[in-house]
């Protein structure tokens, strides 16, 4: 009775777990690549199978949405109801964080921003008595503050010291020029009618 037991045990198990596995009920994955995922779908479903989105990569000239890659690679052979592992073009490029970067220099600031993907970065100089520090970032002309997100990739502005003084300083829409330039045998005009204003000498 033990031995018959046993066997039976035995038998049983096999029984089961051919239907646990489904042997010979293999679905073949289909090509789901530059498909949008909507197309992947109705696909699968029709299959037994079903998708899920597992990564996403921005590109500017590619088609959003599309699929790029998949998991397992069509041709393979799975069980019905297994999931395929899908890579799309992402709809929105990614944020990134911009770092503080005032008082770095250009090549440390350039640097750091071409590590994170910004390689399209144009200069700006502003004056300054020092030369070559970063005074500020800008994008699209606006100046960006501490760790403000901005696309990935996007065109950016540094705007840096020259390094040169500014002859003159503006201050309420008046020029005021300093003082050693003041008995050097220049004439200031009046911005009202152009004449000389005897009164500086």
């Amino acid at each position: 009775m033990i031995i018959v037991c046993g066997v039976l045990l035995v038998v049983l198990a096999l029984l089961l777990l051919n239907v646990y596995t489904r042997h010979g009920q293999n679905v073949v994955v289909p090509s789901l690549e530059s498909l949008q995922i909507e197309e992947a779908n109705t696909i699968l479903r029709a299959k037994g199978l079903h998708a899920e989105i597992v990564d996403s990569i921005y590109q500017r000239d590619a088609v959003p949405g599309a699929i790029i890659d998949q998991r397992p690679k069509a041709g393979n052979k799975v069980k019905e109801g297994r999931a395929i592992y899908l890579t799309i073009y992402a709809k929105n490029p990614q944020m990134i964080a911009i770092p503080e970067l005032t008082d770095y220099s250009i090549r440390q600031a350039s640097a750091l921003l071409n590590s994170m993907g910004f390689t399209q970065l144009s200069i700006q100089e502003v004056p300054a008595e020092y030369s070559g520090l970063v005074v500020a970032v800008e994008y699209r002309g606006k100046r960006l503050a501490p760790e403000e997100k901005i696309p990935a990739g996007s065109a950016l502005t540094l705007v840096v010291t020259s390094g040169v003084l500014a002859d003159s300083l503006r201050i309420d829409n008046e020029y005021i020029v300093p003082p050693e330039r003041i008995g050097n045998g220049n004439s200031l005009q009046s911005g009202n009618d152009g004449a000389i204003d005897d009164s500086f000498f």
